[in-house]
């Protein structure tokens, strides 16, 4: 199923269209014949459009959390891709600048969504909603919940969905969440924490294999598990995307052996070492510097398995992701082929 159903074209809303998600659906759906609305947040921000202009969409400025920009954004759509949200780990205030725009911005567009009769919300959460693994890294499925996280990430994710079932379940609202790993992969116009590393790696500049195991999906596969939720009517609940769960000595040892003129680094960061540096980097940030990480980033995602069961995506979405040799390549050539990313 695709967008012309008989003669009618859907028409469809993706809020935070300009980010690395955003764009991603926002391309897919128009090869597949989609009407798309696409938000920002600044329309007059070049940075922020030039990409989606080219895709010939409509783009629109709405703010999540000032719930009159949104009402005009909704009216006479089908379907709405809640996308936007904020992806840092630190803010000076986290409140305000992370937490508050996932949670209280997703409510502002699904109840508008509601209210201009939306048929299907698809909605963008993560697994940081999820968890990292189970009892001895057994995989973690969608009837997992992070909640005991104060990550500011992790915690606006999972307040965020959790808002957002609520409300569903009150308004009897079509819902349905997808649960991305960290998403790599082409189609990104500024680095975001996920794909940061793949700049550091080009650079020569990481110089230790931290202790983390890297949860990891294309973001094409990220659309396409977005889109078919959207067409697959018998869709529900959560859908895991995952496409591979790497050590990150996998992970650069397959990044040399994508490309063997990047330097690698072949020592192990301890995890007591990369704990010191994260409380050196907060020391840090109490004079104006943006911390590479943080304490909490740490005790959120170091030094502990990661593992993902994402057969329900395949079984009711037919999602099959593309292989991971092939996303990191496309990752390294996407930075490569883009000076200010690099």
């Amino acid at each position: 199923m695709h967008a012309v159903a008989g003669a009618r074209v859907k028409k469809v809303v993706v809020t935070g269209a300009n980010g690395h998600v955003g764009y991603s659906i926002t391309k897919l759906l128009v090869e597949r014949g989609y009407d798309v609305r696409a938000t920002v947040r600044d329309a007059n921000d070049s940075t922020k459009t030039a990409h989606l202009n080219a895709l010939g969409v409509e783009i629109v400025e709405a703010d999540l959390l000032r719930p009159e920009t949104l009402a005009p954004v909704m009216e006479g759509r089908d379907g709405l891709f809640q996308v936007a949200a904020v992806y840092r780990s630190w803010a000076r205030d986290p409140q305000r600048e992370i937490i508050d725009p996932s949670i209280i911005g997703g409510i502002n567009a699904l109840r508008t969504a509601h209210a201009a009769g939306i048929e299907r919300v698809v909605f963008t959460s993560s697994t940081a909603a999820i968890g990292r693994a189970g009892p001895g890294g057994a995989p973690l499925t969608e009837a997992e919940w992070n909640d005991a996280s104060r990550h500011p990430y992790s915690y606006a994710k999972t307040k965020a969905e959790r808002r957002a079932w609520t409300f569903a379940e009150e308004n009897n609202l079509d819902l349905v969440v997808i649960n991305p790993t960290a998403v790599i992969g082409p189609n990104f116009h500024r680095h975001t924490p996920s794909t940061a590393p793949y700049r550091a790696l080009l650079r020569g500049e990481l110089h230790r294999i931290p202790p983390i195991v890297y949860g990891l999906v294309d973001a094409r596969d990220v659309a396409m598990g977005h889109v078919l939720a959207y067409e697959t009517r018998q869709a529900s609940g959560r859908h895991i995307l995952c496409t591979e769960c790497l050590p990150a000595e996998e992970l650069v040892n397959l990044v040399h052996k994508i490309d063997p003129e990047i330097k690698i680094p072949t020592r192990h960061a301890a995890l007591w070492q990369v704990r010191m540096l994260a409380r050196l980097e907060q020391v840090r940030s109490w004079f104006g510097r943006e911390p590479k990480f943080t304490p909490e980033t740490v005790r959120e995602y170091l030094g502990k398995p990661t593992n993902y069961d994402c057969s329900k995506a395949r079984r009711e979405l037919g999602w099959r992701p593309l292989p991971i040799q092939q996303t990191v390549r496309d990752t390294l050539e996407w930075v490569r082929e883009h000076p200010k990313l690099l």
